[in-house]
C-alpha cells in the first residue's frame, strides 16, 4: 500500500529527504553538504533511469534521518532524567 504512494510522489519524497537532511545536519556543515550531494545523486539517477525501487530507498533514508534526530532527542531527555 505504501509503495504505490512512494512511486507516485517520488520527486516530493526526494525533495523532502533533502529538506530533512538540511535541518537535521546543521551542526556539521561539511557532512551535511556531502549527504545532500549523495542523496541528490541517488534521487536524480534513480529518476532518470526509471528505477522505481529507488523510491523505497529514499523513504528508508528519510526514516534513518528522522530516527537519528529522534534518538538524539531521546538521549537528551534521558540525561535530563538522570540529573
Amino acid at each position: 500500500m505504501l509503495y504505490p504512494i512512494l512511486e507516485q510522489y517520488y520527486v516530493v519524497f526526494a525533495l523532502l529527504l533533502l529538506v530533512i537532511t538540511w535541518f537535521t545536519r546543521q551542526k556539521t556543515p561539511e557532512a551535511r553538504r556531502n549527504y545532500l550531494y549523495g542523496y541528490a545523486l541517488i534521487s536524480v539517477v534513480g529518476f532518470l533511469l526509471g528505477f522505481k525501487w529507488v523510491s523505497g530507498v529514499i523513504f528508508g533514508l528519510i526514516v534513518l534521518e528522522v530516527g537519528r534526530y529522534f534518538k538524539r532527542w531521546l538521549d537528551k531527555k534521558e540525561q535530563q532524567l538522570k540529573k
